[in-house]
C-alpha cells in the first residue's frame, strides 16, 4: 500500500511540476511582463478567491463526493452580505449572517446526500440551482453595488507584501493540511472516501462526518464569496458561478482522486495557480474569453484522463501486490 501512494504522489508530483514549469516558460516568452512582481501579486490575487474554493471542494471530494453547488453557494453568500451591508449592518454582523447562509446551504447538501442517500452528484445539481435561485431572487436579478468603503480591506489591502485574500489562502491551506494529515476527522474523510460502508461497520460517525465535510466547503465558498464583494466592491448572484469547473480541474490536477479517498490541498493550492497562471498568460496575450473557456474545458477533459490513468495503475500495483502477498 505504501508503495501505491508513493507511485501516485511521485506521478503527480511530476505532472503538476512540469505544467507549472512550462506554464511559467510560456508566459515568459509571449509577455516581458509576466514574472513582473507586479503582475505575480495580481496573479495571486485573483487566484485566492478560486483557491478557498477549491479547498472547500477538495474536503468534499475526498469523501467521494462533489459538491456541484460550490459557485452558488458562493453566489447566495455574496448576494446575502452585500445586503447587509448596504442596509447598514455593521460588518461584524453581515459576515456572520452570510456565514449563517452558508452553514444552512452545507445542512441541506448533506441532508441529500447523507441522511437521504441521494448521490451527490445529483443531489447538488439540485441545490446549485435552489441556491442560485434564492441569490436571484434576494438581490432581484440586479448588482447590488455601494458597498461600504470599510469592507474593501478584505480584498484590496496588503499584508506584508501580499494581497490580505492570498494570506487568507495560504493560512486555510496550513490549517486544512494539517487537520488532513494530523487529526481525527481527516483520517475520517480519507476513510469514507475509501469505502463508507466500512467506515460506518468501524465506528465512524460517517453522517456527521460528511455534514462537516459539505458545511466546511460551503463556509469556505461564503470566504471566498465575501471577499470577491470586497474586491470588486459589487454582490452578484452569479458570482463564483464561473468557478466550478476549473476548481474542480485543480483539485483532481493537484493529485485528489474524483473517486475519494486520496488527495490533499497543498496539490489543490498549486492546481489553482496553474489555472490562474493560463489565464493570466492569455490575457496578456489579448485572447478571448470564448478561447480560455476551450482552454479550460480542454484541461479538465486530460485532468479526468489523467486521474483515470493513475487510478488503473493504482488498482494494478494494489493487485499485484496481493498476489505477491498471496504466493508467499
Amino acid at each position: 500500500m505504501e508503495k501505491i501512494k508513493k507511485f501516485r504522489f511521485s506521478l503527480n508530483g511530476i505532472v503538476l511540476t512540469a505544467a507549472f514549469l512550462g506554464i511559467v516558460l510560456i508566459g515568459t516568452v509571449v509577455n516581458e511582463n509576466f514574472l513582473t512582481m507586479k503582475n505575480i501579486l495580481s496573479i495571486f490575487q485573483q487566484m485566492s478567491e478560486m483557491g478557498i474554493m477549491a479547498l472547500g471542494l477538495t474536503i468534499v471530494i475526498i469523501t467521494g463526493g462533489n459538491d456541484l453547488a460550490s459557485g452558488t453557494t458562493m453566489g447566495l453568500c455574496a448576494v446575502v452580505s452585500g445586503l447587509c451591508l448596504t442596509s447598514g449592518m455593521p460588518i461584524p454582523l453581515a459576515l456572520l449572517i452570510s456565514l449563517a447562509a452558508a452553514v444552512a446551504c452545507g445542512c441541506l447538501n448533506a441532508s441529500l446526500v447523507a441522511l437521504i442517500g441521494i448521490p451527490p452528484m445529483i443531489a447538488t445539481l439540485g441545490t446549485q440551482m435552489f441556491f442560485y435561485g434564492a441569490a436571484l431572487v434576494l438581490s432581484k436579478g440586479n448588482s447590488i453595488s455601494n458597498i461600504p468603503r470599510e469592507f474593501y480591506f478584505l480584498g484590496q489591502d496588503k499584508l506584508a507584501g501580499l494581497p490580505l485574500q492570498a494570506v487568507i489562502l495560504i493560512l486555510l491551506t496550513i490549517v486544512l493540511a494539517v487537520i488532513l494529515k494530523k487529526k481525527v476527522f481527516g483520517k475520517h474523510l480519507f476513510a469514507i472516501g475509501n469505502n463508507i460502508k466500512a467506515s460506518a461497520y468501524s465506528g465512524i460517525r460517517t453522517v456527521k462526518v460528511l455534514f462537516l465535510a459539505y458545511i466546511t466547503c460551503s463556509v469556505l465558498c461564503c470566504i471566498a464569496g465575501n471577499i470577491q464583494v470586497s474586491r470588486v466592491a459589487t454582490a452578484r448572484a452569479d458570482m463564483g458561478y464561473s468557478f466550478l469547473m476549473p476548481c474542480i480541474s485543480a483539485v483532481v490536477l493537484g493529485g485528489t482522486s474524483i473517486d475519494g479517498g486520496s488527495g490533499g490541498v497543498g496539490g489543490t493550492v498549486v492546481g489553482v495557480l496553474i489555472f490562474a497562471m493560463i489565464s493570466n498568460i492569455m490575457n496578456l496575450a489579448g485572447i478571448s474569453s470564448f478561447w480560455q473557456q476551450l482552454a479550460t474545458g480542454s484541461i479538465l477533459v486530460l485532468v479526468v484522463v489523467f486521474n483515470k490513468i493513475t487510478e488503473n495503475s493504482k488498482l494494478h500495483l494494489k493487485k499485484m501486490a496481493g498476489k505477491k502477498a498471496a504466493s508467499e
